[in-house]
């Protein structure tokens, strides 16, 4: 069987680096790329895949959101995170949203094509250099340990939405975000949404320069 995958990054000379490597095997295929979270969504949408391979950070959102939509929409697609951040976050964002594999650029190639057959075929099983030691640091650290989904409604309280624009912005009904919003609270020992925004400073969730920054 062929693996199709579709490739996506901001980086176009990285991105056809990775394309040209992908295609030099026999059974693996790139049927589509992209330079952007929606561009990508388009070539998601036309494309039969079997695995995604997408960057973290690029000038129109997110891959780790990006990733976590596709694996929501098809719970079987192999997902390859190839990221330069070499860093506890990312790797434990990649784990929590689902992704099958975390590899770094710096990576030998052999690294990147064995992540890609594996995500095809073990789609939920995750792969990343250094995983038990972050998991081991997450364990004894003393900060909470938010979903994705509840991180992203911290930054957006912090921010200073209300629970109706957190809504519309984040694509979740408001009694869903209510739900968030209080496990967050509960999580940071919080009664209220100031309460919250100074836990989450203390404790490093978020940054003082984002406060009252809704965009």
């Amino acid at each position: 069987m062929t693996i199709n995958v579709v490739v996506i990054d901001d980086h176009t000379l990285v991105r056809e680096a990775v394309c040209r490597m992908i295609d030099s095997e026999p059974d693996l295929s790139v049927v589509g790329q992209a330079g952007g979270i929606a561009e990508g969504r388009t070539v998601l949408a036309q494309s039969l895949i079997h695995v995604l391979v997408v960057d973290v950070s690029m000038p129109d959102g997110s891959g780790l959101v990006m990733a976590r939509a596709a694996r929501e929409a098809s719970p079987r697609l192999g997902i390859v995170v190839l990221t330069m951040h070499n860093d506890d976050e990312t790797l434990l964002e990649a784990l929590d949203l689902g992704a099958s594999a975390l590899v770094l650029k710096s990576a030998p190639s052999d690294e990147v094509i064995a992540a890609v057959r594996r995500a095809a075929v073990a789609p939920d099983a995750f792969m990343a250099t250094g995983l038990a030691e972050a998991l081991r640091r997450r364990d004894s650290s003393d900060k909470p340990r938010l979903t994705p989904r509840e991180a992203e409604v911290l930054d957006r309280l912090v921010a200073g939405d209300s629970i109706a624009a957190v809504a519309k912005k984040l694509y979740m009904s408001e009694s869903t975000v209510k739900t968030h919003v209080s496990k967050v609270y509960e999580k940071l020992g919080a009664h209220n949404r100031a309460s919250a925004v100074m836990s989450a400073l203390r404790l490093g969730l978020v940054k003082s320069e984002s406060i009252g920054r809704s965009r």
